[in-house]
Formats: structure tokens, sequence, C-alpha cells
């Protein structure tokens, strides 16, 4: 590339303020939000929107007269949409435009913030504002788009904390809070966040993080999810987030590969085996648990097997494109394609999915020497890694890790294509 055509590049990235690259972001997602209307794209939406407009409506978080033991923030917003609007996958789709795109805004920041370079900040800012993933996903009715905007301050603010030692105690109590949230729209993020306080606890013991700081935060993410769980408790006997990990790990482990063939595949083979029949004549919580100690069983039967079902799924998880001999359907249901066939599908995520995960990573080994500070990034990429692979496994869980690799990426760059901003650097105009 010509050197005249690199410097427009780098003015375009680095000297385009703030303001334009999230008035790009929010144009995106109203763009995509609008051309979808109230079409439902994928099967999963249609659970959701069940639970939102019953909330809305009859305000009990449930499906057809039972009382339902799950993650409530996802179902509460839309909720709150249906209730402004009407029951009509428009609004949400909306209201989720400018969540994401505040979420591309607080990635741009936090970047500005752990890396201390201006221009890091601004490219992460630029990347997520544009990155294809993040804007299919804001016009999903789905709880992907609010688990990235609780995750990305939980982030910041636990490393943040980290940074300064847990000399403030509300910096700390911030990202537990923060965790509760990401916990309250997904269940996997409370193990997660267990994991990240036991490494706390280790950074204590270390003399890098203080323990007011540690039981600020940990008190601060713990409330909420025990009461949560303590309501679960109550209406479905189960203290839990929710009572969806007994299924979902039998698709990951028992009916794997007919999974990896088409999800009903799986559900049709589940209905045909005893132990269905048996769950059928339990409760919520006891099914869930029997359908856990069925996967269990298996993985201890086939020990081989499902270190080969682990591999296929570490490999589903890191895709660079979406599988193009996987099975969904095509109805008023399910239109995953967002109007795109495969092939187009194919070539936006080759477009952008290997150069971010690539870089991301070069990114995160150029910032080893800062890991006692920033080792929450790294154990979240790993821990939300390892959810997956132990239960099911596809490109859309990735994008739970997409803002640590942005970061890193974003760092990385910066250091080469903008060294004179430096750590510390001013915000650039």
């Amino acid at each position: 590339m010509p050197r005249s055509e690199r410097r427009l590049w780098r003015r375009v990235l680095f000297d385009t303020p703030d303001w334009a690259w999230l008035a790009l972001a929010l144009a995106l997602r109203l763009a995509f939000a609008l051309k979808l209307g109230g079409q439902a794209l994928q099967t999963d939406e249609s659970g959701f929107r069940a639970v939102a407009w019953n909330l809305a409506s009859l305000g009990t978080l449930g499906e057809n007269g039972e009382r339902l033991a799950m993650a409530p923030l996802p179902a509460a917003f839309f909720a709150l949409c249906f209730r402004l609007g009407g029951d009509h996958l428009l609004w949400p789709r909306l209201a989720q435009a400018f969540v994401s795109a505040g979420t591309a805004w607080a990635l741009g920041r936090m970047t500005w913030r752990l890396s201390g370079s201006a221009a890091a900040g601004r490219l992460a800012l630029a990347a997520a504002a544009v990155y294809p993933f993040f804007i299919y996903y804001s016009g999903m009715v789905l709880s992907e788009t609010l688990y990235l905007a609780a995750v990305v301050p939980a982030l910041w603010l636990l490393c943040a904390s980290l940074q300064e030692r847990g000399a403030s105690a509300l910096t700390a109590a911030g990202a537990g809070l923060a965790w509760s949230l990401a916990a309250l729209c997904r269940a996997e993020a409370m193990p997660i966040g267990a994991l990240l306080w036991l490494a706390g606890l280790a950074a204590c013991l270390a003399g890098r993080w203080s323990g007011r700081a540690l039981c600020a935060a940990v008190l601060a993410w713990s409330l909420p999810l025990g009461a949560w769980c303590a309501r679960n408790r109550a209406v479905a006997g189960a203290f839990a987030l929710d009572l969806h990990g007994g299924i979902t790990m039998l698709d990951g482990t028992v009916f794997f590969d007919l999974n990896e063939v088409e999800t009903g595949l799986a559900r049709s083979a589940l209905r045909s085996t005893p132990f269905y029949a048996e769950g059928q004549r339990l409760s919520a919580a006891e099914r869930d648990r029997l359908y856990l100690r069925e996967s269990l069983a298996f993985m201890r039967a086939h020990p081989g097997a499902t270190l080969k079902q682990w591999a296929r799924k570490t490999v589903n998880f890191w895709r660079f494109y979406p599988r193009s001999d996987k099975g969904f359907r095509e109805d008023s249901y399910s239109h995953p394609g967002a109007g795109l066939g495969r092939a187009a599908l194919a070539a936006v995520s080759l477009a952008c999915e290997p150069a971010l995960i690539l870089l991301g990573f070069w990114g995160l080994w150029g910032l080893r020497r800062r890991w006692a500070e920033l080792f929450p990034l790294g154990l979240f990429l790993l821990a939300t890694m390892a959810v997956h692979v132990v239960s099911v496994s596809q490109m859309r869980y990735r994008l739970a890790v997409m803002p640590v690799l942005i970061f890193a990426a974003a760092a990385a760059l910066a250091a080469r294509l903008r060294p004179e901003a430096g750590r510390n650097g001013s915000r650039p105009g």
C-alpha cells in the first residue's frame, strides 16, 4: 500500500472523533433493526419473546401458567420494551441498538484506560462500532447483547481495581455488581465469576490486591445472585440461577453427534430414552438434576469419546466461519442468515474473524508483563471457552470473549501504528 494511503487510513482510524464512531455504531445497529422489523430470525427468540410478553402482560416471569427459574434480565428488558411499544420484536431490537452502541463506546474507554493508550482506545471503539457480529446480535432478541453490556464494565472495573491494588472499595464493588448482572443475563457467568474471585484471593495473598476490595467485590456479586437463587428455590425448588444446564449438557455429550447435525435431531433422540419418560414425571429442578447425572455418567463411561468431543467443541468455538454442513430451520420462526446465504455469511466471517482472533492473541502475548493486573481478561476468555467445551459450543458463544480480543488487538496495533501516543497518552482530538 502506498505511503499516502497508509497515512489516510491512520487518519481515519485515529483522528476520527469518538462521537463519529459512536454515531456510526448506532446508525448501523438501528438500520439493521429497522431492516429486520418484527420478523423472527432465530428459533430461540420465540422462547424469550413468550416469557417477556408474559411478564409484560401478566407480571409473572413464566410461560403457560408456570413460573420459571431462569436468568431474569433479558426477559425483564424485553418485557419493558413490549410494555412501552406492544408485542412486536422491533421494539427490543431498537432498544438493543442503543445498548450495543453504548457497549462499543465502553469498550473503547476500557481499552484507553487499561492500556494507557488513547490511540488504542479509539481503535477498539472503531472496531467494535463496525464489528459485524456485534451488529448482528444487537438485532437478535436473545441474551447476547445484554450479556456483553455487563461483561465489558465488569472486566474494566475489575482490572482497574487490580491496577490500583484495591485502593477503592467502590471500584471493586462495582466490578462485583457488574459480574452479578452478567450472571443474571447468562447463568454461565456465575461459575466464571467464582473462578475470578478465587484468582482474586490469590492476588490478595500475593499482596497485589487488598482484602477489603475482594470482600467488597464478592459481597456486591453474591447478594443479587443469592437473592435470585432464593427466589428460584421458592418457585422451582432449586437454589440455582436457571434450570437449563442439564438438557444443555445432554446435547453436548450423550447426543453430541446428532446435535452437531441439527439440534432438533438431538431432542428427538432424547424423547426416545427411558430417562426422558422418567424426567417428565419429575419437577423441573429434579428433571434438570436427572439430565445432568445422565450427562456426567456418559462422560465417566466414555472418557475417550468425551475427549474427542471436547476437541471438536474447541474447534467449533474458534471457527473462522459458520459451518456449512450444520442444519438450521428456515420457516416463519427461523431466518438465521438475516437475508444472507451461507456463502455470504462465510465471506463476512472470513473478512474479520481470523484477523481479530490472531491479532487478539498476539496482543495478549504482548501484554504478558502486565498479567498481575490484567489476568481477568485471559481468565475470562479461558473460562468461557471451557464452559462451552464441556457443554455445547459454536461460534455464537465466542461473541462474549471478542471484547477481550478487540482490546488486545487494539493495544498491539496502536503500539506499532501510533507509538508516539505511548502509555498514558492524551486523548487524540
